[in-house]
């Protein structure tokens, strides 16, 4: 996988993880003290993206997965070992004061991996909270990074008009490109064809739409440009995802 892919993950997961605290369950399970609740539906949520971003190539398979989850001590953080020593001491515990649950988004590096985290996490006193967090780590021998030459891909993707009001040969031409060699290039920045990666980008948007708004999947497909709902399924499962398996969290 290349930079780009991983940036793009890292803005949604940004995005999704701080849209989760707001939902109306999370607040409803934090008044009642069940935050194995909150913790069981984020794994499902995290799951099923980890997932789909195999299914759709942005996740090479030597990529995974680690949980954390439970109660900790802000004041006993020596106790805690490797790679959940190095989110607790980056947790911000004045934030914590102020709010019942908070997105936790972060990044590190380690000798031989980046690692991307999202989760939550709730000061239950001045000294211990609840936790849950969801940390990925990417092999340093799996990530590439891509040409400064090629940078311009993305910068056509996006002021491509996604209502192909102007063509993209046109638009590769006016913005002074060959439009054989911009193709090439797609390859290189995006490790696809350019269509086939603005559709897994619809298909990311979908998703998101699809767990965290009460929108009909009629109204999905069409906000984001598919010819209808049929034809949003039939791309689902060209990529080996049933959409009915999508956890709807917005309706809890």
């Amino acid at each position: 996988m290349n930079v780009y892919k991983i940036s793009l993950m890292d803005a949604m997961a940004k995005l999704n993880i701080a849209v989760f605290c707001d939902l109306s369950f999370v607040r409803s399970a934090v008044y009642f003290s069940d935050l194995q609740e909150i913790s069981m539906r984020l794994k499902s949520v995290t799951d099923f993206y980890f997932n789909f971003f195999q299914k759709i190539e942005f996740l090479p398979l030597g990529a995974f997965m680690m949980n954390y989850g439970g109660h900790y001590d802000f004041i006993k953080l020596s106790n805690y070992a490797g790679p959940l020593r190095r989110i607790l001491n980056q947790l911000d515990h004045k934030e914590l004061i102020s709010k019942d649950v908070i997105p936790i988004h972060m990044r590190y590096t380690a000798e031989d991996s980046m690692h991307l985290v999202v989760g939550i996490a709730r000061l239950e006193n001045k000294a211990d909270g609840f936790f849950h967090f969801v940390d990925l780590c990417l092999p340093n021998n799996l990530i590439r990074k891509v040409s400064q030459r090629t940078v311009y891909v993305g910068e056509i993707l996006e002021s491509y008009d996604r209502d192909h009001k102007q063509s993209l040969r046109d638009l590769v031409r006016l913005e002074g490109y060959n439009y054989n060699q911009f193709q090439r290039d797609c390859r290189d920045y995006f490790g696809d064809t350019f269509y086939s990666f603005l559709l897994k980008l619809k298909m990311m948007e979908a998703v998101a739409d699809i767990i965290f708004t009460e929108r009909s999947l009629k109204e999905i497909a069409f906000k984001n440009k598919f010819l209808d709902y049929p034809n949003m399924y039939k791309t689902f499962v060209r990529y080996g995802l049933n959409i009915s398996k999508i956890p709807r969290l917005a309706y809890l």
